[in-house]
């Protein structure tokens, strides 16, 4: 690649004034002499060796060469802009797009969001639910929220939201009618578990010292998310291992009751992904700063006795 581009400052001047056919005009957004457009045009023709402009009686207009170089002047500097734009440091207000696995964006985020949009009216979110992984550096998002640490560490930073124990949880109707005193009991009903194997009912039974499952003798179900296994549980269709942060209301309502006091050894975290160098760097601290103080309320949903502020009609 050539590093070196002569009369930068020139090529400028004529873009403009390629766009306005006048040099009156292209002096008037330049902020500079219609003179000094005239100047630097023809320095550009004496160092290129061919005119750019012509009259038409009153009119200005492109050569042949000119409209050439227009052509790729203006494709460069729209280049060269998007390239700054892309860069450059936004203010605390405006869009912040927040991409995050379906089960955490419905039943955790969504109900506490109102929160964050009364602390920062400037900041509009616009929220998307997806358990498959956007490239970050796409600038598609500005913020991933999901259960999985990134190897590339360029240029990302991954904040730890929270941590949480995953349960064995089912509707009280099943709980009364079969009874789980032991563990080995909850193999009389329907075993329903997500499609990561680190979160299965394979990992708990063995961990609490029983034979692992055959699934050809014992009726299971799988599915690829936690909002699925809890509408199930929910309508009395078996018992579900969940993270107890995304049933915590649940819980204490008594709609769902943790089957068997006994957690998968290993908890679930959940983290907040963005770009370092992300031009929204000032609305992503403040939306992850937010979240993490939403964790630190001991995951309790908002009360509906305090609804929020109303918003200022337009």
């Amino acid at each position: 690649m050539n590093t070196r581009v002569s009369h930068l400052k020139a090529t400028h001047y004529f873009c403009i004034a390629s766009q306005t056919l006048s040099y009156t005009k292209a002096a008037q957004q330049l902020h500079v002499s219609q003179a000094a457009v005239s100047q630097q045009i023809r320095l550009l023709e004496d160092y290129l060796g061919v005119p750019l402009f012509y009259r038409h009686g009153r009119e200005m207009r492109l050569t042949r060469q000119g409209q050439h170089l227009s052509s790729h002047l203006t494709q460069a500097f729209d280049h060269i802009q998007k390239g700054l734009d892309g860069v450059k440091l936004e203010p605390l207000e405006g869009i912040l797009e927040v991409s995050g696995l379906q089960s955490f964006v419905s039943l955790w985020l969504m109900p506490r969001l109102w929160r964050f949009s009364d602390l920062h009216q400037e900041i509009t979110v616009k929220l998307f639910s997806s358990d498959e992984r956007e490239d970050i550096h796409s600038g598609k998002i500005d913020v991933i929220i999901d259960n999985k640490l990134t190897n590339d560490k360029e240029d990302i930073v991954q904040q730890r939201l929270l941590s949480s124990e995953v349960i064995p949880v089912c509707s009280p109707l099943l709980e009364a009618r079969i009874g789980f005193y032991h563990a080995s009991d909850l193999l009389k009903c329907w075993m329903i578990q997500v499609d990561d194997p680190v979160y299965q009912w394979k990992v708990w039974f063995a961990e609490q010292s029983i034979c692992p499952i055959r699934t050809g003798n014992i009726p299971w179900a799988e599915v690829n998310s936690w909002y699925m296994g809890i509408s199930a549980v929910k309508a009395g269709h078996g018992v579900f291992l969940c993270p107890r942060f995304l049933v915590e209301e649940e819980l204490q309502e008594g709609t769902l009751v943790e089957a068997f006091p006994k957690a998968i050894n290993q908890p679930i975290e959940f983290y907040a992904t963005y770009a370092k160098s992300s031009p929204k760097k000032a609305r992503i601290e403040a939306f992850v700063d937010w979240t993490l103080l939403e964790t630190e309320r001991k995951n309790k949903k908002p009360s509906a006795d305090h609804p929020h502020q109303a918003l200022p009609w337009p």
